[in-house]
């Protein structure tokens, strides 16, 4: 989140609440069976792959923008 709020211009924090039926309690991403099966090796940095998508978006929200001020 501290990466987020950094690349956004942001300040959002976390809001803890109660857990939820249904919520899963821990969760670790690891790829390690994908890299074992499949061969899977990333080719794009967490930290770039969310700057990346951050200017996607952004790039979006500008494209709606402009499409909608012209209708």
């Amino acid at each position: 989140l501290a990466r987020l709020n950094e690349l956004a211009g942001t300040d959002i924090q976390p809001i803890h609440e109660p857990a939820r039926v249904g919520d899963i309690r821990q969760s670790m991403a690891d790829i390690t069976f994908a890299r074992r099966v499949l061969g899977f090796e990333p080719q794009t940095s967490f930290a770039a792959g969310l700057e990346q998508s951050i200017a996607y978006y952004r790039e979006l929200v500008e494209g709606r923008l402009k499409l909608s001020s012209t209708t």
